[in-house]
């Protein structure tokens, strides 16, 4: 690590749970207050380029505002999608009431990149996907409560066979995938209900982060979907509840243990 190291901020400009960004290297740095300690990471989100310093800090895990992706300020290892890369850390010190932030050349950066990676869990090799069994630091990854469990259902009278055109819609949306992850709305658990009616299908789905830039997209995807299979109106309902998971049929997929 270099010996460089340039003055950012002095004691007791950065209030507790505060952030300032600054400038190093020409890259923007945030530089976080915790517990008496100062972490500085890049203040950019590695899913779509977000400024971290806008997001919400809880503890040591950064939630970035955009897309509801979290990070460790303490090694920027990513904790929770949709980001499934480490954001990069910069070494911070205090001299006397001077903090500090070290000036890195790229290849040092390289080099604290591949660390911060390497503390990463192993990616799943059917998706490419970390498989987020722990956290640096002991620190779990921040689960969020399931909402009910998927159904399938039909009004009586709805078809000549509901049972059967229930199953063949749900096998038509197996075929819409989510762009980012690579896996169907189906595989995802993204799909909660699907009710046929007289004159109307409905689909009640939940989506993978709050404002997902994608869900116009998948909204119609899933509508076409469903009616290619049954050819009536359909409207599609996003749901409130946040999704996680443990909601998808096999968790596995995205290598978490089942």
């Amino acid at each position: 690590m270099s010996d460089r190291f340039m003055t950012v901020a002095k004691v007791g400009e950065i209030p507790e749970g505060g952030v300032k960004v600054v400038r190093v290297d020409e890259d923007r740095v945030a530089v976080f207050h915790v517990g008496g300690q100062y972490y500085a990471l890049s203040d950019l989100c590695t899913h779509d380029g977000g400024e971290l310093s806008d997001g919400v800090l809880d503890g040591h895990v950064i939630e970035c505002a955009r897309h509801g992706a979290r990070f460790d300020i303490r090694t920027g290892a990513v904790l929770a999608m949709p980001a499934t890369g480490a954001v990069p850390r910069h070494a911070v010190r205090v001299i006397g009431d001077q903090i500090q932030v070290a000036c890195e050349t790229c290849e040092e950066k390289q080099v604290a990149q591949a660390a911060a990676d390497a503390a990463q869990p192993a990616a799943n090799p059917h998706t490419g996907q970390p498989a987020y069994t722990d956290s640096p630091g002991g620190q779990a990854p921040i689960r969020r409560q399931a909402a009910p469990a998927a159904t399938t259902t039909a009004t009586p009278g709805a078809s000549r066979a509901p049972t059967q055109q229930e199953f063949a819609v749900r096998a038509a949306l197996e075929t819409v995938m989510d762009p980012e992850i690579q896996l169907s709305v189906v595989d995802l658990g993204l799909i909660r209900e699907i009710v046929i009616e007289p004159g109307r299908t409905t689909v009640r789905m939940l989506l993978t982060t709050p404002f997902c830039p994608y869900a116009p997209q998948l909204t119609q995807d899933v509508k076409q979907a469903a009616m290619s299979v049954v050819d009536q109106p359909t409207e599609v309902e996003i749901l409130p509840d946040a999704w996680s998971p443990e909601m998808m049929p096999d968790p596995g997929l995205l290598g978490f243990s089942t």
